[in-house]
């Protein structure tokens, strides 16, 4: 199983901005939900962990890899979509609002941003290589970002529903068909509720 999870809260999630490649570490909330979650992972069998190299994801992985014990690998290519120069804008901004809304659209790239098919072929190709490396034996958790997941499972594992989003601390399980393929086992699963 993969577990593809997003980092816990940071500032500017809280503050309704959006987040691309800044690089800013969680906030005392983004801490305390992931310190809470770290514990009910214990039981998922997950034997590696893999991040993202941006703090927010890593802070995220080490904080649950200090509590299920196991090792964590940084990944440049799990990073999140360069948003150019919509990053950090409000998402409620008048300017900016109609170009946020644009970005989980395939033929549109922000300026000075990357396009869709650029962030997709190099995360799923980070996925795919997890993935061969493990076999299919080992459960895996994947810690990255809002944005680059949400396109993955749009496109990647045609999946666009509102599902397919995932809040903070969030994950969406995954299981391979040994070929290097992925089929969803879940959509968002939440253990800050339970």
């Amino acid at each position: 199983m993969i577990y593809l999870m997003r980092h816990g809260n940071t500032s500017y999630n809280l503050m309704g901005r959006v987040l691309g490649q800044t690089d800013i570490p969680l906030c005392e909330t983004g801490i305390k939900n992931v310190s809470s979650i770290a514990p009910k992972m214990r039981g998922f069998g997950i034997r590696f962990i893999y991040c993202s190299n941006y703090i927010r994801a890593i802070q995220t992985a080490n904080i649950i890899s200090s509590v299920i014990g196991v090792n964590v690998t940084m990944r440049e290519n799990l990073k999140e979509r360069h948003l150019g120069i919509l990053d950090g804008k409000y998402k409620d901004s008048i300017r900016w609002c109609g170009f946020i809304k644009k970005l989980g659209e395939r033929n549109f790239t922000p300026e000075h941003g990357e396009s869709v098919d650029n962030c997709l072929e190099r995360f799923s190709g980070e996925m795919k290589r997890i993935v061969n490396f493990h076999l299919d034996e080992e459960d895996v958790l994947v810690i990255s970002h809002g944005g680059i997941i949400s396109l993955f499972m749009q496109y990647v594992l045609h999946v666009n529903n509102k599902f397919s989003f995932l809040d903070n601390c969030t994950f969406h399980i995954l299981d391979t068909d040994g070929k290097g393929g992925f089929h969803v086992v879940k959509l968002n699963v939440n253990l800050i509720l339970r």
